[in-house]
């Protein structure tokens, strides 16, 4: 290759590597200002709140707005960090599990084993219940009985993948399984329900497994939406 094409072709590749950075500086700076607005909204969520926990879960505005706020801020937490850290979105989309390549038969059966699994605990927990005569009673059709429209579609669509961007896309590769489980567990806790904690922790436990070997967030993503999609038709139907 003679001086000129090689000078170029430096050229060339020094033009795309600024394009790049220019473009990663601007997803930088757009998730950085969700992150302040996130902050911001939290900030009013709990002047609005009085300081009172005990009635994040009266008001049906507080509770869906919370909610909503609170998995917005996981998910872009976990790209600001890992785009700061990097400045490569393609690192990013890869280290979370969500790069295309991972979009297989494969994954997507396991996603629906995955599913199936957690209705087999689901069961299990109300039969141990029944067998031991020990009380495990859930307060999900209580807490989110007079939502708007909204939030069920946000919980439907929107939250599982926040949520599994961070629990298990973030955090398993960062602190581990166990830890990642109990924390997700500690989050649906806000459901004043021993059953909800107890389903949650597993889940957290065997998605933070499945997520670990797969190396794709997809699996846990599609077990998590078909759960919520459950639990919302379960909520109507009743």
């Amino acid at each position: 290759m003679s001086d000129k094409r090689k000078l170029k072709f430096s050229f060339g590749q020094g033009k795309q590597h600024s394009r790049n950075n220019r473009n990663n500086r601007s997803l930088f700076y757009l998730i950085s200002t969700c992150l302040a607005l996130s902050v911001a909204s939290l900030a009013l969520f709990i002047s609005l709140s009085g300081f009172a926990v005990s009635q994040l879960f009266l008001e049906s505005f507080i509770t869906s707005y919370s909610t909503i706020v609170f998995s917005i801020f996981f998910s872009l937490l976990a790209f600001f960090y890992i785009l700061y850290k990097t400045n490569s979105i393609e690192f990013a989309v890869k280290n979370l599990g969500l790069n295309r390549e991972m979009i297989t038969p494969k994954n997507i059966l396991i996603g629906l084993s995955l599913f199936v699994i957690m209705l087999i605990v689901e069961f299990g927990i109300s039969a141990f219940s029944q067998v031991t005569h020990i009380a495990l009673p859930t307060n999900v059709q209580q807490v989110l009985s007079g939502l708007p429209i909204y939030f069920f579609v946000f919980t439907f669509l929107i939250a599982p993948i926040n949520e599994e961007i961070f629990f298990r896309g973030f955090l398993v590769n960062r602190i581990g399984i166990i830890p990642s489980a109990l924390l997700f567990a500690l989050l649906h806790f806000g459901y004043a329900s021993i059953s909800e904690f107890v389903a949650a922790l597993i889940f957290g436990l065997v998605a933070g497994y499945v997520f670990k070997k797969t190396g794709s967030l997809y699996t846990t993503i599609i077990a998590h939406i078909l759960l919520n999609m459950l639990t919302i038709v379960a909520l109507f139907l009743i």
